[in-house]
């Protein structure tokens, strides 16, 4: 009978324990739901994957700026570079101590005008290499038919190169018509110096020359019809600065040097002069290439020559070497004398080559270095001696108007 109600007790408790744990795990639930939605962030990813998953792909939109850049002008219509004639420039051991590099800023000034070396008129105008033709010109396949009436506005800019800036001074802007005269040639409409030039034309074929010292370019436009226009010309140039000492790097008379650029070699060894009777210290301005300079110390025999590499878009400073010096040759009736005046000089080599003649009571020359013989004649009568010249060492060389016993 204990037993009885023993097991009927286990059973009442386990089916009112089941209720309760239950209950339990349900209040449980409850608590933890409303936690979350109080104090825990929601996983936003998951909802988002779930509710966008098998959707459409939504809408794109093209994002515009708010103010818009104005239309750039037309190119000018240009053919193959052509010379109206264009400017024609024009023919002795060097060392180069120092050849320095710099940016030749489009501000940089040559110590004289190089465009006063330029031919007065186009007819006689020879660009002395061809250049690459600007990034932003339309070269024309086939020529188009001019509308006549209204204004062709062009602006014109010139660049050392691809990716420099504009340059603002020593441009010389000739601009041609196409049309030749009855005497053959092309009529220029227009010629100033500066930078930039903006010029209102008629519609029609024009060559336009664009100068930078000794570089320059030439190029035919086509201008159709009225409009705006603009034609970018890439020189591809740079700076020469040239300067020359003595050995062992002693001063010498910037007053007495010259420089001649040449063109480089041929084949055949010909060689055309670019720029002559260039200053010491004088920028000279060139298409980027190779030059042969000549460096003359006075007007006798001191000279050295070599080549240099102009790159565009750099000044390039090349100094040379003379192994030379001035001697002042002096006709005294005794030595520390007074010169005698109205002297007629001969310097001979060693061998009798003459190497120079002068007139005068003391005369300089500047001579190579090595070993001469001056010769004075004072009326009839004959005087001479030896002397040797010293690279860098300036003397007096006295003769003594005695006769030989």
């Amino acid at each position: 009978m204990a037993a009885m109600v023993g097991l009927q007790i286990q059973s009442a408790y386990q089916k009112l324990i089941i209720p309760i744990i239950c209950l339990c795990i349900i209040l449980g639930s409850a608590v933890s739901s409303t936690a979350q939605s109080n104090n825990a962030p929601m996983n936003l990813g998951n909802i988002l994957q779930k509710k966008t998953r098998g959707a459409p792909p939504p809408r794109s939109y093209l994002k515009l700026p708010k103010e818009l850049a104005p239309p750039k002008p037309k190119a000018a219509r240009t053919t193959d570079s052509a010379s109206p004639d264009a400017p024609n420039q024009s023919s002795d051991n060097q060392q180069a101590i120092g050849t320095e590099t710099d940016t030749l800023a489009d501000s940089a000034t040559a110590s004289i005008d190089q465009n006063s070396n330029l031919s007065e008129t186009a007819s006689e105008q020879t660009p002395p290499s061809t250049q690459q033709a600007a990034p932003t010109q339309t070269v024309a396949t086939k020529t188009p038919q001019i509308q006549p009436g209204g204004i062709a506005r062009i602006q014109l800019a010139a660049f050392l190169t691809q990716t420099g800036q504009p340059l603002q001074r020593g441009m010389n802007w000739r601009i041609f018509e196409e049309k030749k005269d009855d005497k053959g040639r092309m009529p220029m409409i227009h010629n100033s110096d500066g930078g930039a030039l903006e010029l209102d034309l008629k519609p029609g074929r024009y060559i336009v020359y664009a100068g930078y010292g000794y570089a320059n370019l030439t190029k035919r436009i086509i201008l159709p019809k009225a409009g705006d226009y603009s034609e970018s010309f890439i020189l591809q140039a740079g700076g020469l600065r040239l300067a020359a000492v003595a050995a062992g790097d002693i001063r010498l008379d910037g007053s007495l040097l010259r420089f001649n650029i040449y063109t480089k070699p041929n084949a055949d060894g010909s060689q055309q002069l670019i720029a002559p009777n260039i200053q010491s210290n004088q920028v000279v301005k060139l298409t980027e290439g190779t030059y042969h300079i000549v460096s003359s110390y006075g007007d006798a025999n001191a000279k050295v020559r070599g080549d240099v590499e102009v790159q565009a878009g750099d000044l390039v400073t090349v100094t040379m070497i003379h192994n030379a010096a001035k001697v002042t040759l002096r006709l005294v009736s005794e030595p520390g004398g007074e010169a005698l005046a109205n002297t007629v000089w001969t310097v001979l080599t060693p061998g009798g080559d003459l190497v120079k003649r002068a007139i005068g009571a003391f005369p300089t020359l500047a001579l190579a270095a090595g070993d001469y013989t001056a010769i004075a004649k004072q009326g009839e009568e004959i005087y001479n001696r030896d002397f040797a010249v010293d690279a860098g060492l300036n003397r007096d060389i006295e003769v003594l108007a005695i006769k030989a016993q």
